[in-house]
């Protein structure tokens, strides 16, 4: 897309020049952060991530990447909703966690049915005694065979994705 888009201003035939610069400032700034996950997950294999970890407060972390995904959740009809009795401290990196918390939310707001209720729960004290926060959802989840392999890299449970459906 993004070259097609280039060639059609190289060739004058772009109708509307300055729509076609914003989808490719958009397209640019995808590819980036799809560079940045590599180098991230290149990191994670060789071992040498480094997250230091500072105290942060788990309910403002979810709370942040709530209002992030709003406008997400407005297109797919889905209402996020953020269950928290406080202020939940932790010791993590706080990049990191809203990172994932971002991720997790992205995920169930496009799988979540039209009409439904993201519901993001901060707790203090989780089945281990530790603060936890757990993304729940109304959509489909995934097969159960499919368990096994949910987090190895690159996976899909439906292998027919594909880049108009979204993640990497």
């Amino acid at each position: 897309a993004l070259q097609a888009a280039l060639e059609a201003l190289i060739d004058g035939v772009a109708p509307d020049p300055d729509r076609y610069l914003r989808s490719m400032q958009k397209d640019m700034v995808a590819l980036g952060a799809l560079v940045d996950d590599l180098f991230l997950l290149a990191r994670i294999e060789a071992g040498r991530l480094e997250l230091g970890r500072t105290p942060i407060d788990l309910t403002e972390l979810a709370d942040e990447a709530i209002e992030a995904l709003a406008p997400v959740a407005e297109r797919h009809d889905v209402t996020m909703k953020l269950v928290a009795t406080g202020a939940v401290p932790a010791v993590a990196n706080g990049v990191a966690v809203g990172r994932v918390l971002r991720n997790l939310l992205d995920n169930a707001v496009r799988h979540a049915p039209a009409g439904s209720v993201v519901e993001v729960a901060v707790d203090g004290t989780g089945p281990d005694g530790l603060p936890s926060v757990r993304v729940v959802d109304e959509g489909p989840g995934f097969p159960p065979a499919f368990a096994d392999h949910a987090f190895e890299r690159f996976t899909r449970a439906d292998a027919s994705r594909n880049r108009t459906t979204g993640g990497a």
